[in-house]
């Protein structure tokens, strides 16, 4: 699976944890799962969430390749590379 965090200015703290094809997204300690692992190749056009935010902001898989773009909340004094991430394979 590639990533690619999105990031927003917010004191508050999405966490991410990465299973495979699968993404566990906590907040204020509530967690919510999201399953890729069936989802053939083309764009994912209604992700919903238990969370009061929706921490995927985009899905889609290409030649069988996941990638996923994610909501991801920086402080004021984010670095250079957490304020213009790159893709990354988790």
């Amino acid at each position: 699976m590639k990533i690619l965090y999105s990031p927003q200015r917010c004191d508050d703290v999405i966490e991410y944890v990465f299973e495979n094809d699968i993404i566990h997204a906590t907040h204020n300690g509530q967690t919510d799962t999201f399953d890729f692992s069936q989802m053939p190749d083309g764009e994912a056009t209604s992700i919903e969430t238990t969370l009061p935010v929706n921490p995927i902001l985009s899905a889609r898989r290409v030649d069988g390749v996941l990638e996923v773009v994610l909501l991801k909340w920086i402080g004021p004094d984010a670095s250079e590379e957490e304020r213009f991430p790159k893709w990354q394979e988790v």
